[in-house]
């Protein structure tokens, strides 16, 4: 029977640990050699698939564009024919609640904290005091995205995979191009990210049976092997990925979500009019919010048509803004900020788990951004409303060996039956580490 609609029940976003690199491993699959004929399903499913369901995504919205060019002539007013000059645009943009960390830890971002679950470690991959963006920095593959729609009526998490209607949109070498955060009064904390691909692939109607009774997605990557002149589908069986009743599973988090309420602001002291560090002055901060564009640019070559390289435009200029409610004002003048040299600044936003009465609150997830430097201070006053002020501090993100200008991650994710600490370690690396 045909479907009606699609809603939210019935949709989820997968990751892959990378784009050119296997999809599942074990079982006898060869991770590390070019083969030619396909997996069966059973042989796919045999193994541990490497997606992971992303936590707590909220949406999820994706489109290509094809680039033609029209050919035409002289004598002839209608064009007589139209050709694909350069690579189709591929788009991906999702939102999610801020957890733990582990959805960020999958897309590339190092690090710095969160190395051990109790006394075993689980996160080798990450490099303690490096910037978050240090991995992306050097990344050359991206990561593939699967979007799985099942049967109408049922959920993903927990889908036995055996309806008539199950497809899966896959898009292949997805790279980061902008990440940002936004915390505010009366509204859970969200991370944003946008993502470009260089293919994009729909499997309709995929389900296989499998040996032991239940039933698998399964396909060819949709990963192009740009590198290669000219470029080529990875269609190698060792390529291939496998959606089954591992990956349809809730995740590993253990947090719900995180509240508004229980977020620390540690601010510095502000050159402007508005005080942020006093204790008994200090603006009423309404909300926080910071973007990092990691625009890529596509190096061309002859013989290429979806370029040799993908490298990120530089520098990389950070915005943070904060929204206040002003009570009172500093003393400062601007005319003290044409000379010398602007003082940079460094913030850190504590995302803490809600504690019972008289308990501790537990830091989930914390950035801190270094080397911020105030750019602009607008005040806005009407009639019935509340002062309120508008602060913007720009930031020019470091190499990945600079620990005072950029943005650092620390946070508390785990390991599990849905992403063990071995899949983590071995699969999910960072920068060049994906190269395999």
């Amino acid at each position: 029977m045909a479907r009606n609609r699609v809603i939210y029940q019935s949709q989820a976003l997968y990751i892959a640990p990378n784009s050119t690199g296997i999809q599942v491993s074990g079982s006898g699959i060869a991770e590390n050699s070019v083969t030619t004929s396909a997996y069966t399903a059973n042989e796919l499913a045999s193994g541990t698939s490497l997606l992971y369901k992303l936590d707590r995504v909220q949406n999820c919205n994706f489109n290509f564009t094809i680039n033609r060019q029209d050919i035409n002539e002289l004598g002839q007013l209608a064009r007589i024919d139209t050709i694909v000059n350069e690579a189709p645009t591929v788009g991906l943009d999702f939102s999610y609640y801020i957890t733990d960390g582990l959805n960020e830890r999958l897309l590339g971002f190092n690090f710095s904290g969160r190395k051990t679950q109790g006394a075993t470690a689980i996160d080798t991959q990450s490099v303690s005091g490096a910037s978050a963006i240090s991995g992306l920095m050097v990344d050359t593959q991206g990561n593939n995205f699967y979007i799985l729609t099942v049967d109408e009526g049922e959920d993903v998490v927990g889908a036995g995979l055996g309806g008539t209607t199950n497809s899966v949109i896959a898009i292949g070498n997805g790279f980061i191009s902008e990440y940002s955060l936004d915390a505010s009064v009366g509204n859970i904390p969200t991370a944003s990210v946008t993502i470009e691909g260089f293919n994009i692939k729909s499997d309709v109607n995929s389900t296989a049976n499998l040996l032991d009774g239940t039933y698998a997605l399964t396909g060819t990557s949709p990963a192009i092997n740009y590198e290669a002149s000219p470029a080529t589908r990875l269609l190698d069986r060792n390529r291939g990925y496998v959606i089954n009743n591992s990956t349809n599973t809730a995740g590993v988090s253990t947090i719900s979500a995180l509240r508004p309420g229980d977020i620390v602001l540690t601010l510095p002291t502000n050159e402007g009019f508005t005080e942020l560090d006093d204790a008994n002055n200090k603006a009423h901060i309404q909300s926080f919010a910071f973007t990092i564009p990691l625009t890529r640019t596509v190096l061309q070559r002859l013989g290429n048509v979806f370029g040799f390289a993908r490298v990120l435009e530089v520098p990389l200029n950070m915005d943070l803004t904060i929204n206040a409610v002003v009570n009172e004002l500093q003393t400062a003048d601007i005319f003290d900020q044409l000379c010398g040299t602007a003082g940079k600044k460094n913030f850190t936003v504590t995302l803490n788990e809600c504690a019972d009465a008289g308990g501790t609150p537990t830091p989930k997830m914390v950035y801190t951004i270094k080397g911020a430097i105030l750019s602009s201070e607008s005040f806005s006053t009407d009639i019935g409303g509340n002062q309120t002020v508008d602060l913007t501090y720009n930031v020019q993100i470091g190499g990945a060996n600079d620990t005072d200008n950029g943005i650092f991650f620390s946070g508390s994710y785990t390991t599990g039956a849905a992403l063990t600490s071995a899949v983590l370690n071995n699969y999910y690396k960072l920068g060049t580490g994906k190269n395999y």
